[in-house]
């Protein structure tokens, strides 16, 4: 995973000292690659140890390793606007071209850090199960409705259920061949980590959709997809993170499909009925 995903995926698990460099390598990443260790702790009000610590934990040596990962990175979003944040004073217009530009960029940004690894898992996870119970909460809802749409048009053996109590009871009555897909921005829902508890001890798989990697959910998860975004300011949560995914599921949908031999079948009997729904067109 490219750099600042990852360090956006693990921020809420860092250090108070961590977070601080961390706040300041996010909001000013190309100040951050001329300064020096020592400007760098001045402007964080942290000590240099604490930027050690923070390059290390990343992976890195030490603090000019993480700089010069970071200039190569900085070099391939070049094109990208500094800024998208949306403020009161932007007129309409403004407003939408910073959102939907934001979202263009929340899915470039997904295509560097999701590891093509965990998403081939998961695809074979999904394959196999006996059977798939989808579950989102809060903003993420829509997104797990949507995933239970996609996989029962190609005939993937589906269920969803819609309140917090009946995921709880549906994720208890499941068994070991079978998996929990769970989405979650934060991974710290306490209804959805209540059904993933509920999964796991029926013996269920667990294949987490999330934006931080050391979040509850990852971390019970057997598979875990991450996908960080930045959230913009004056954005009602998880804007961007919807949009990104619902692209990861449309990416797993498309997969499962290319694999499942009968899907051609059951995408063909499903729009039949799909079809069927619709007025007709008359003629002039």
């Amino acid at each position: 995973m490219a750099l600042i995903p990852r360090l956006r995926s693990e921020f809420p698990e860092l250090a108070p000292t961590e977070q601080a460099v961390a706040r300041l390598l996010l909001s000013a990443p190309e100040a951050v690659v001329k300064a020096s260790i020592r400007e760098v702790a001045d402007r964080a009000e942290v000590s240099t140890a604490a930027v050690t610590r923070l390059s290390r934990r990343l992976g890195f040596r030490d603090f000019r390793e993480l700089k010069i990962a970071l200039a190569m990175e900085l070099g391939g979003r070049a094109s990208l606007p500094p800024s998208l944040d949306v403020r009161p004073e932007d007129p309409s217009e403004e407003v939408l071209r910073k959102v939907l530009r934001s979202e263009v960029q929340a899915l470039e940004e997904a295509l560097s850090a999701l590891e093509a690894a965990p998403f081939a898992q998961a695809v074979e996870l999904l394959l196999k199960a006996r059977r798939v119970g989808v579950f989102g909460v809060g903003s993420s809802a829509p997104v797990a409705l949507d995933a239970y749409y996609r996989f029962l048009r190609i005939g993937l053996p589906v269920f969803m259920a819609p309140e917090t109590h009946m995921q709880a009871v549906a994720a208890s009555l499941m068994g070991p061949e079978e998996v929990g897909f769970f989405i979650s921005h934060t991974g710290r829902s306490r209804e959805l980590l209540d059904s993933v508890r509920e999964a796991h001890r029926a013996g269920a798989r667990i294949l987490a959709l999330t934006s931080f990697r050391q979040s509850p959910l990852a971390r019970k998860a057997s598979v875990a997809l991450i996908a960080p975004v930045r959230e913009a300011a004056f954005r009602v949560e998880a804007m961007a993170t919807r949009v990104v995914h619902l692209a990861v599921v449309d990416a797993l949908y498309v997969a499962l499909a290319l694999r499942k031999p009968d899907a051609g079948w059951y995408l063909e009997r499903s729009q039949e009925a799909i079809d069927a729904q619709r007025v007709s067109r008359r003629s002039p």
